[in-house]
């Protein structure tokens, strides 16, 4: 091989490397259990543990048009193994997930579990999905919906 071509080879090897993402994986981004967290006086929960804060008065209004329907009501949050974090409470409807979008927790789902709202749930962690215990319920979901697998009914 000449010179110039070990250059030129050289250059692109340095090139595609330093363009590639470094991904680290596996990575498991799950809470072992969920978080039941009572938000502040304008909405706000924290979760001291996993430094994680955040305004509750949009999903309320989504749920229960009324934005400050978090009062005196237990916020049940969990995350999956993929990241995604799910939300729901007593006589929500719907289990709500969310993303991580520069700083912002953005709507990924909204997922409909019980037209009469949920007696008092429960999130699980389980290895694919999140489980949903409420009164007789249970479901299985992932961010894309409740999981219809046979052998997980």
């Amino acid at each position: 091989m000449n010179l110039g071509f070990r250059i030129a080879l050289f250059s692109l090897i340095i090139l595609f490397n330093a363009c590639s993402t470094l991904r680290l994986k596996p990575a498991n981004f799950a809470w072992p259990v969920e978080s039941v967290l009572q938000a502040d006086e304008n909405g706000i929960i924290t979760n001291e543990r996993y430094s994680l804060s955040f305004n509750t008065a949009g999903v309320f209004y989504e749920e229960f048009k009324d934005s400050a329907g978090y009062k005196n009501t237990e916020i049940r949050l969990l995350r999956n193994t993929n990241g995604y974090y799910f939300l729901t409470a007593m006589n929500f409807k719907n289990v709500y997930v969310f993303e991580i979008d520069d700083g912002d927790l953005v709507l990924e789902n909204k997922i409909l579990v019980d037209a009469n709202g949920l007696e008092n749930p429960a999130l699980n962690q389980r290895e694919a999905f999140v489980e949903l215990i409420s009164g007789e319920i249970k479901l299985f979901l992932t961010k894309d919906g409740i999981h219809m697998d046979e052998d997980k009914k």
